[in-house]
């Protein structure tokens, strides 16, 4: 048997289903890039008019209520069912800020809804090396509680009561708000305590507010739009579910969930959330203002029975996303890193990816210990491919002597290939399976590579400055073309002239489609492609020591 009639790994219908599975991926990133538009392709001019707009929005409703008091007019206050109107703005006072700053982040407790402004992470810095804000723009500070149907802040005297900790306390019309933050900076967390009390009949209950700009997507790219976005997570009573913002469509946003525990609002690595651990379970409405450029979430705790006082206390969160951070808060919170259908596999592939970082102190060396282990987990269902191929390949003259007989008619030749294919234990879906029993772990490792933050701006060495970003110089990506290219080439095939011309421009479509992609993804790509080079010609060398035993066994 000479080489050429070998059976191979990497055979013309593994060729084609993996292109259809590509096709099938950038069809399906197509279609969410129409109904998902990113923030980068906006119009510019659109963009500036939005932001420019917002600015002037927030600074009317800051003349009209004071330094600070913008009124939101948006949802209004349901009280068993019925829409209670908001109550007439109340005169309010000039902001004030008080200063937190430690080893971690730095930010002002605002007087206003006692809320998080100028928020910055000090062990972050964003694409231009500038410290990481977040929440820094909403019309309400970030976390600031207010009365439900009240229009303008709560305004707050506040004091220190301890280091790191703060209390606040606001008069109102309706009662009393006591509003207690504990700062654990390690955790980047602020436990909140409230209590109301001295409550009249204006009292409906308490929102705490997130929100944050439309922010423009870090990066554009063929394969990237389901890493790149901004959305709410919410974890309530049915489940998960992620609203994306959709700037040419915020009314997409605009929902009520019932019974929230977790409700966060974040982009690609940070993330703004509540956790809430109240008596009360709280309610989400999320919505968007177009004009200023702006998403907003209400976390609102509304009192149920009537009552002097009323007592809430919820976590919340402002730093990085974290999955082995954000577990240790909570394991809904932890979800906001989104790990896509496999996480339960995605997990155990962080947790090794980070104990060979801790041997070797490199990102980039890391991931390419990681794929070779995976590819090493993975080799027995390679093996078992490869020998239903070989199979398969036995028996091709017996297949094409029934086609050459019942080429006419279908229903016998088909009836015939299977009564062959029993006799001789051919499985026509052998090669297939093993390779879909691989494709979770391989979905699994893409969504870690594509989200943990441990990549974010972390340097592989050489030309590659940064994982999370593509390859400046576009050199893995060829790399890849090159190695495929060189696979393809030593991969015994029986196909056709037809499908030999389709397959030989598979490496650069491909390598079309990795331009784009975090150079962490590539490199794992590229090592993954030369592992099956190696496994190619180990596959070919058994074979060939296999004809020479049956040789010599016949002489």
């Amino acid at each position: 048997m000479s080489q050429e009639q070998q059976p191979s790994f990497l055979d013309s219908k593994t060729i084609l289903a993996i292109a259809l599975v590509g096709l099938s991926w950038v069809a399906w990133q197509s279609y969410m890039t129409k109904k998902y538009p990113r923030a980068d392709e906006q119009n510019p001019q659109q963009v500036e008019q939005s932001v420019t707009g917002g600015e002037a929005k927030m600074a009317e409703g800051t003349a009209g209520e004071g330094n600070g008091g913008a009124a939101v007019d948006k949802p209004e206050a349901k009280v068993d069912g019925a829409v209670s109107a908001p109550a007439e703005p109340v005169a309010s006072k000039a902001e004030s800020l008080v200063h937190f700053e430690d080893d971690h982040w730095s930010f002002d407790i605002s007087s206003k809804g006692m809320g998080i402004r100028n928020l910055s992470l000090k062990n972050y810095t964003d694409r231009e090396k500038q410290p990481v804000s977040i929440g820094g723009a909403s019309a309400e500070a970030m976390f600031a509680t207010n009365l439900i149907g009240r229009r303008g802040d709560l305004d707050f005297s506040i004091e220190q009561i301890s280091p790191g900790e703060f209390k606040g306390t606001a008069n109102t019309e309706a009662g009393q708000i006591i509003k207690l933050v504990r700062v654990k900076s390690a955790q980047y967390l602020l436990e909140n305590e409230i209590i109301a009390s001295g409550l009249t009949g204006a009292f409906v209950g308490l929102r705490t507010a997130i929100g944050d700009r439309i922010v423009k997507a870090e990066s554009s790219g063929f394969m990237m739009p389901a890493f790149d976005q901004q959305e709410f997570y919410v974890h309530a009573k049915g489940g998960s579910e992620r609203l994306v913002v959709n700037p040419s469509d915020l009314g997409e946003i605009e929902r009520t969930l019932t019974q929230v525990h977790v409700a966060a609002l974040g982009n690609h690595y940070f993330a703004q959330a509540v956790i809430d651990n109240s008596d009360v379970m709280p309610e989400l409405k999320s919505f968007g203002d177009a004009q200023a450029g702006l998403v907003t979430g209400w976390v609102q705790h509304t009192m149920l029975n009537k009552a002097d006082a009323f007592k809430v206390r919820y976590q919340t969160f402002a730093g990085p996303k974290s999955f082995s951070l954000l577990e240790k808060i909570d394991p809904e919170l932890a979800q906001i890193v989104n790990f896509g259908m496999f996480s339960w596999i995605a997990k155990h592939i962080l947790t090794l990816m980070k104990w060979f970082f801790s041997l070797v102190g490199n990102w980039g060396i890391a991931i390419i210990i990681l794929t070779i282990i995976v590819r090493v987990f993975v080799l027995p269902f390679a093996v078992m491919s490869y020998k239903s191929m070989k199979n398969m390949q036995a028996i091709q003259p017996q297949i094409k002597a029934l086609r050459e007989k019942y080429g006419e008619d279908k229903a016998r030749l088909n009836q015939e290939m299977m009564v062959l294919m029993k006799t001789h234990k051919v499985n026509p879906l052998g090669g297939c399976l093993p390779m879909l029993l691989q494709f979770p772990i391989f979905i699994a490792l893409y969504q870690v590579l594509g989200q943990s933050i441990e990549l974010y701006q972390a340097p592989f060495g050489l030309w590659i400055p940064d994982l999370s970003l593509k390859d400046p110089f576009y050199i893995l990506p060829v790399l890849m073309g090159v190695t495929m290219f060189i696979q393809q080439k030593i991969t015994p095939n029986t196909m056709d002239p037809a499908q030999a011309k389709v397959l030989m421009f598979m490496p650069i479509v491909f390598t079309f489609f990795m331009l784009s992609l975090p150079s962490g993804l590539t490199l794992y790509i590229f090592v993954s492609t030369l592992f099956g080079i190696l496994q190619q010609i180990y596959f070919m060398r058994d074979t060939k020591t296999n004809l020479k035993t049956v040789e010599v066994t016949a002489k």
